[in-house]
């Protein structure tokens, strides 16, 4: 016997569902466009580091220790780029070594690239304290940078820096490192950090200087140095 109830039931049944399944149909496309989307401005997000009146240091995603000098910025994606840095200023950089991923960073007046290594750049130079790099500038050709080494920026080309002050980086690390270094040199090094002008009284020929010092105080170095040396400095 045919029953009218059930085929009621069964009729209304499929129709409450199609609805649904139409709703369902529509909306994983837009979901999927939603994930997507999401997803893409995650992954172009930038982090962004600023300096203002005092240094500052960032540890970034790949390890990389950054010290900025007041007034300095970085910026970088760490989702899609995490060893591509933009910066201004000057900032000191301590790179994780990563050999199958270069490390760059984009100045205003160069570019720079490392695997690993510790080195500084400011809008005009670059000073490397370990390792070697590669300084590319926007015109000309390229140079490599060793340890001990110096560039400087004229007119977009880089230009290898014929004697570099030992201790760039004084200011970002706190330290002084002195290796057979003559005194002439460690009193320009010095007066450059500091801004006052220092001067030895007499002869300084055949003096050379071997040590590690704080940058907290000058008048505790010149008494080291002066001791050590047996030699007076003036200080204006």
């Amino acid at each position: 016997m045919f029953d009218t109830q059930k085929a009621w039931e069964k009729v209304s049944g499929m129709a409450s569902r199609r609805p649904v399944r139409r709703i369902l149909l529509w909306a994983m496309p837009i979901a999927a466009a939603l994930i997507i989307g999401v997803f893409f401005s995650w992954r172009n997000t930038w982090t962004e580091y600023n300096a203002y009146d005092l240094a500052q240091a960032f540890t970034l995603k790949d390890g990389t220790h950054v010290t900025l000098a007041p007034g300095a910025t970085l910026r970088y994606q760490p989702h899609k780029a995490p060893r591509q840095v933009e910066m201004t200023g000057k900032v000191h950089y301590a790179v994780a070594r990563d050999e199958a991923h270069p490390f760059q960073v984009t100045a205003p007046a160069a570019t720079v690239t490392v695997l690993g290594t510790v080195f500084q750049v400011s809008e005009d130079r670059v000073d490397v304290t370990e390792g070697r790099v590669r300084v590319d500038g926007h015109h000309g050709d390229g140079v490599f940078l060793t340890a001990g080494q110096s560039a400087w920026l004229q007119n977009g080309i880089p230009m290898l820096e014929e004697t570099a002050l030992p201790n760039p980086s004084a200011w970002a690390t706190g330290v002084f490192r002195y290796d057979a270094t003559p005194l002439d040199d460690v009193l320009k090094d010095l007066s450059a950090y500091y801004g006052v002008s220092l001067q030895v009284k007499g002869d300084s020929t055949g003096k050379s200087l071997t040590g590690e010092f704080s940058t907290e105080s000058l008048d505790e170095i010149l008494e080291l140095v002066s001791l050590a040396l047996d030699v007076e400095i003036d200080k204006q």
